[in-house]
């Protein structure tokens, strides 16, 4: 599937003892010089989050990526005279984010040439990676809580809240809020001609569900692991006693309920590009590490990594005579309707805390959101 490439591509990393060290380019005769770098990564430095930046650096038309996952890394590249960015800007992200992932994860095996020619890129988050990030974003998973109890907010008061709970001026409302807005579980609005409220419209559940359908592919097509898979699932989700299974049902303030301290690893999973990658593959049925590979278009010596990390957080295990690795979990991030919030907008009508308009615009959006989902 290859594409169009850049003239040329370039790693970077900012290290504390020797400056700008370039780990990778392509093609190998391309020369840089310190003020190029600086220049570009001075320019990228004023964004936070992950961004795409283009700029024009002596004679060259030079696009730097970067993340807030792999501080210090930028992958740069050198596109044509006739080549236009915008049309580009979704591969170069994709690409760039497949880079960074992959030169963590495994240096060792890294090639950034086979990477360009085939054209290989990581895809925007999907719907349950955007919810993840909610909870590995500190502040987001704060903000959650704090709606979550009040239901509608005024913006202004939400950034009080928020600076003394985390004891710092600096915070930035917008930012923490920004997971929360991507995957659609608050709205903001303007109400009158000044005061942007905060609505919550959706609320979210972390858990690990047993991977049925995992199981019953198995049954049919490799009946050979059949009951060995179900006496993994059985010894995890509900080992004889005094052993206590994974029971997502429990309460969270029940002091056997393992949702809270396990939401965030679940959430970091699911957040994970390359982790999630493998993590889909095997959704459907067990599989080898060459077949998930394939799948996954990740290197073998990348998935078996990914597997092992995995493995350690009870979400892989592996058949090793039949050399087949499948689901012990399946991590899930769902969004719910909050009906419990209906009764706090009724109380802050009643005792005028909200305006009526606030309150009908917020039975509005809750209706607009839930009427779309099928």
């Amino acid at each position: 599937m290859g594409r169009h490439m850049p003239e040329s591509t370039f790693i970077v990393q900012l290290d504390d003892f020797h400056g700008f060290v370039v780990k990778e380019r392509y093609p190998s005769s391309l020369t840089l010089n310190e003020k190029v770098l600086n220049l570009i990564f001075y320019e990228h430095q004023k964004e936070k989050k992950e961004e795409l930046n283009y700029s024009e650096i002596e004679g060259m038309r030079i696009v730097s990526y970067r993340s807030a996952l792999y501080p210090g890394w930028m992958v740069c590249s050198v596109l044509k005279q006739d080549e236009d960015f915008e049309q580009l800007r979704s591969n170069l992200t994709g690409s760039g984010r497949l880079i960074l992932a992959l030169i963590t994860v495994d240096p060792e095996s890294f090639s950034l040439e086979e990477i360009l020619e085939k054209g290989s890129v990581l895809k925007d988050l999907s719907e349950e990676q955007k919810l993840a990030e909610v909870y590995i974003t500190p502040s987001s998973a704060l903000l959650l809580e704090r709606m979550q109890a009040e239901g509608i907010e005024k913006a202004a008061k939400l950034s009080i809240w928020l600076r003394t709970q985390v004891q710092n001026d600096e915070i930035d409302l917008r930012e923490a809020m920004a997971p929360l807005m991507e995957s659609g579980i608050v709205k903001v609005e303007l109400l009158g001609k000044t005061s942007e409220t905060v609505f919550l419209v959706k609320d979210i559940f972390g858990y690990r569900e047993p991977p049925v359908d995992s199981i019953l592919k198995t049954k049919e097509t490799i009946p050979s692991i059949a009951e060995k898979y179900g006496e993994f699932l059985a010894d995890f989700f509900s080992p004889p006693p005094p052993n206590k299974g994974y029971n997502p049902t429990l309460p969270v303030d029940d002091p056997n309920s393992p949702i809270l301290e396990d939401r965030e690893k679940i959430s970091r999973i699911l957040a994970e590009k390359l982790q999630y990658r493998v993590l889909i593959s095997l959704r459907e049925q067990p599989l080898t590490i060459a077949d998930i590979s394939q799948k996954t278009a990740l290197p073998e010596s990348v998935v078996r990594k990914l597997l092992f990390s995995l493995e350690a957080n009870k979400v892989a295990i592996r058949f090793e005579e039949e050399n087949l690795w499948g689901l012990l979990t399946n991590p899930r991030i769902e969004s719910f309707m909050p009906e419990y919030i209906l009764p706090i907008i009724a109380k802050k009508l009643s005792e005028k805390e909200i305006s009526s308009e606030a309150a009908r615009r917020h039975l509005e959006l809750l209706m607009q959101t839930w009427s779309e989902v099928k």
